[in-house]
């Protein structure tokens, strides 16, 4: 939808009132540029040149290119799930409500301690134009001006925020335009003067560095709150008309614009100015950081160390000497930015507060819209209320280190739910952004916010100390309220719409997702012939998936033709075999699978493959057959089969190990079901009379099973194609391959062999895994980190997800027994 298109789209939520789809990529990306540049230009350039010097402007330059590691990770989950929470809404996603609460509880109080850094740079700058220009204090101390005019901003910004969404986007727009212009009339007018004087920038930049390394990181993880203005963007998905597109542009055009408008100022600050007798006296006169009086400067101090003593009044004062009544024009726009960046943060913090009401974990009251105005007025006048107490309580320093200590700790939550959310759900989602060089670029979004967040100790203690205060505080909410309100409103991965069970139940328990027709019947085959044999019971199910965004709750139209492929598919159970079946709503359908192998306690899953691996970089054999091999806990066969087959001849490749022999067993399984010929086959690699004494060994041990068999051996150095070849010359009908021992980082499956003879080979194939338990929580681990995987726009070929979310749960008691 273009933006002259109507600007007001909205869909519908269970109480009739939602979010209005209103906002354009010009809206959105003047949101994230007013909260990136709002009071934090005016405020924090200042107080991080006493810490960096001259390399603040190395400091701008390194922040924009570590955030853009996060900001690529916004980017790509934004476009997938264009839904209010953000952050936290992704770390609900990949682990869990439990375990996304802290995330939500520290986003929303960083956004709302954002927002009080920027209440109280508001107030700063009015009681000193209120003072300084006309002598006024009202009868109060400069502190309490500060407070006062906070509380007052804060009110009005949240009754904006409350009355509507293009409300609040009319008035960041405005502001943010004109902050923008009044910035780049500054730095046009400090180049000027660099231009006309460049021995005096020279001088001004050196030395670079004079608090070392330690300053820049210092003034780095200062100023980090400066360039997180893509979760604000991110929250605002709903309300945005086609976000897939504009979301992830706004973010990299915020970011493009912030970085260099940044870096730019940093230059004019430090490089363009004079140290004047006015301007020292007005240094060493000036009450900044919080209200603290910074008396020890030098007799003749450098131009950053006269800037960082002035604190937030810095840019102001030393514009002065750039433009006529340019410390008034600085301070006039400034308060202008900070309540664009308090509007912006007031906007953001209530779709926090709002996600954290609809996910029950904070009261519900948070998550109700407001039906005429289409806001969550409830949440925006609490987060507002949060906004005003941190502002009242905290110096304004200590507010903006704080800030940026809970964004960098949220920031790491995010990166690696990014990792989580491609891998499991990526084939699930719709994408407008892919980041590039995954996994690499969350992993080293994670280490530098982790190095960032270390290393900020150093410059407050403080910071970290209200940090974990609040992260403490809200383990006790999570324990003593949330944690009830969850488990009473908790829905599983997969929920049964229908489910229907034989009287008799067994121990031993094979799994049979079906998503086809087709392969039905061979899959069920098979499955009942290692039923009957364990003495066991067949489950039979199929999956109806739903978008992550979606309540899982919420059922299927399809529940009637998903029954229906089941019941045709209960003809070909044997009547000596108990059967299961079971309609399953899930998120995925590799996770469901999975989460039905655990629930019903299965000891081996029949899945259906179409014989093809994947050709793109870092897939195996599809999303969904992948997450089963490696997360089920339980034995796997994976039949490459094209329909019914009555077998007459089976060969099992055997190199002895656990796979191999599991392959043997089920190999001799399916010969006594049909009657069919037995082969064992080695193909020898080494000496030939090994191998030969080996399948002798194999034939005697099954043969003490009640299995009967020949036995081969092929002198072969190409071990899958002697397979193929041997089995085309011997009419073999069915291989029974078992996987191949491989190390913690296998880049297939099965191995190479036993996955090459599944392409290769015409008729059907069987790959078998043996489930064993230390080894594949190693392997899990491991492929969490290091292993590839499909891309997200790579849909499985074997179970393909319904693409809206279904409607209507049936109602009938029999379709709703789990």
């Amino acid at each position: 939808m273009s933006d002259n298109q109507s600007s007001r789209v909205s869909t519908t939520g269970e109480d009739g009132a939602d979010f209005a789809r209103e906002l354009t990529l010009t809206d959105i990306t003047l949101l994230g540029v007013g909260a990136m540049i709002g009071g934090s230009v005016f405020v924090l350039t200042g107080l991080a040149a006493g810490e960096a010097g001259p390399a603040l402007v190395l400091a701008f330059a390194l922040n924009g290119v570590i955030t853009i590691f996060t900001a690529m990770t916004y980017a790509e989950l934004g476009s997938a799930i264009p839904e209010p929470g953000g952050g936290y809404l992704w770390v609900r996603t990949a682990l869990g409500r439990s375990q996304a609460f802290i995330s939500g509880w520290m986003s929303w109080f960083a956004h709302a301690v954002a927002g009080s850094l920027y209440v109280l740079t508001f107030g700063s700058f009015v009681t000193l134009i209120l003072t300084a220009y006309f002598d006024l204090t009202l009868g109060l101390s400069d502190v309490r001006l500060q407070k006062g005019f906070a509380v007052l901003a804060t009110a009005a910004f949240t009754y904006v925020n409350y009355r509507g969404t293009k409300e609040t986007s009319f008035a960041e727009n405005v502001v943010t335009i004109l902050q923008l212009a009044v910035i780049v009339v500054v730095i046009a007018a400090g180049f000027r003067v660099a231009v006309s004087s460049p021995q005096v920038t020279i001088d001004n930049l050196e030395p670079f560095t004079p608090n070392g390394a330690g300053g820049v990181f210092l003034a780095m993880g200062l100023t980090f709150i400066a360039f997180e203005g893509y979760e604000i963007i991110v929250q605002s998905g709903r309300e945005v008309i086609d976000p897939r597109e504009n979301v992830p542009k706004a973010v990299f055009y915020s970011m493009l614009i912030v970085v260099t408008l940044y870096i730019l100022i940093g230059v004019v600050m430090l490089g363009a100015i004079s140290v004047t007798p006015d301007l020292l006296k007005i240094a060493r006169a000036t009450d900044s950081i919080g209200g603290t009086t910074i008396p020890d400067l030098p007799a003749n101090p450098a131009v950053w160390q006269v800037v960082g003593h002035l604190g937030e009044f810095g840019l102001a004062q030393v514009v002065g000497q750039l433009l006529p009544y340019g410390t008034l024009i600085i301070l006039l726009t400034g308060i202008l930015s900070s309540l664009a960046a308090l509007n912006a943060t007031t906007f953001s913090s209530s779709r926090v507060g709002y996600a954290l009401g609809h996910d029950h974990v904070f009261p519900e009251s948070f998550s109700r819209i407001h039906a005429e105005n289409q806001t969550p007025y409830v949440s925006v006048v609490l987060s507002g209320a949060l906004i005003a107490v941190m502002a009242v309580s905290l110096p304004l320093a200590q507010v903006a280190a704080a800030t940026d200590l809970m964004f960098l700790l949220l920031f790491l939550q995010v990166n690696y739910s990014m990792i989580k959310i491609r891998r499991e759900l990526g084939e699930e989602l719709t994408y407008g952004y892919l980041a590039p060089w995954f996994p690499y670029v969350p992993m080293i979004g994670i280490g530098t916010k982790l190095l960032l967040a270390v290393y900020f100790f150093n410059y407050s203690p403080l910071a970290w100390a209200i940090a974990v205060g609040w992260i403490g505080s809200g383990v006790v909410v999570f324990w003593v309220y949330s944690r009830g309100r969850i488990r009473r409103t908790e829905v599983p991965e997969t929920r049964a719409l229908v489910e229907e069970r034989a009287i008799r139940e067994r121990p031993y328990r094979v799994l049979v997702p079906i998503d086809k027709p087709a392969n039905a019947e061979r899959l069920v085959d098979i499955a009942s012939a290692i039923a009957r044999r364990n003495d066991g019971e067949l489950l039979l199910t199929t999956i109806v998936t739903m978008p992550v965004q979606t309540p899982i709750e919420r059922g299927g139209d399809r529940v009637s033709e998903e029954r229906e492929m089941l019941t045709d598919a209960m003809q070909y159970v044997p009547d000596d075999v108990p059967a299961h079946r079971s309609v399953t709503v899930g998120r995925t359908p590799g996770r469901s699978i999975v989460d039905l192998t655990r629930r019903h306690d299965s000891d081996v899953v029949v899945l259906g493959w179409r014989g093809r691996r994947k050709r793109i970089t870092g897939a195996m054999l599809g999303s969904t057959i992948d997450h089963v091999v490696e997360n089920a806990p339980c034995d796997v066969i994976v039949a490459k089969t094209a329909g019914p087959v009555v077998p007459q001849s089976i060969l099992v490749p055997t190199d002895g190990g656990p796979h191999a022999t599991y392959a043997e067993r089920v190999g001799g399984t399916l010969a006594g079901e049909y009657g069919a010929d037995l082969t064992l086959l080695n193909v020898a690699t080494g000496d030939r009379d090994d191998a030969e004494e080996f399948v002798r060994e194999r034939r005697t041990d099954l043969e003490r099973a009640g299995i009967e068999c020949e036995t081969a051996v092929v002198p072969d150095g190409d071990v899958a194609p002697a397979i193929v070849e041997f089995a085309e010359e011997n009419d073999v009908d069915t291989i029974v391959a078992g996987a191949a021992q491989a190390g913690l980082v296998p880049q297939t499956l099965f191995g190479d062999i036993a996955e090459e003879v599944g392409e290769q080979f015409g008729e059907e194939v069987l790959m078998v895994r043996k489930y064993r338990f230390v080894r594949s929580a190693a392997v899990r681990w491991t492929h969490k980190w290091f292993a590839s995987r499909p891309a997200p726009d790579d849909r499985s070929e074997n179970f393909q997800a319904h693409d809206s979310p279904q409607e209507g749960v049936p109602t009938d008691d029999d379709e709703r027994q789990q």
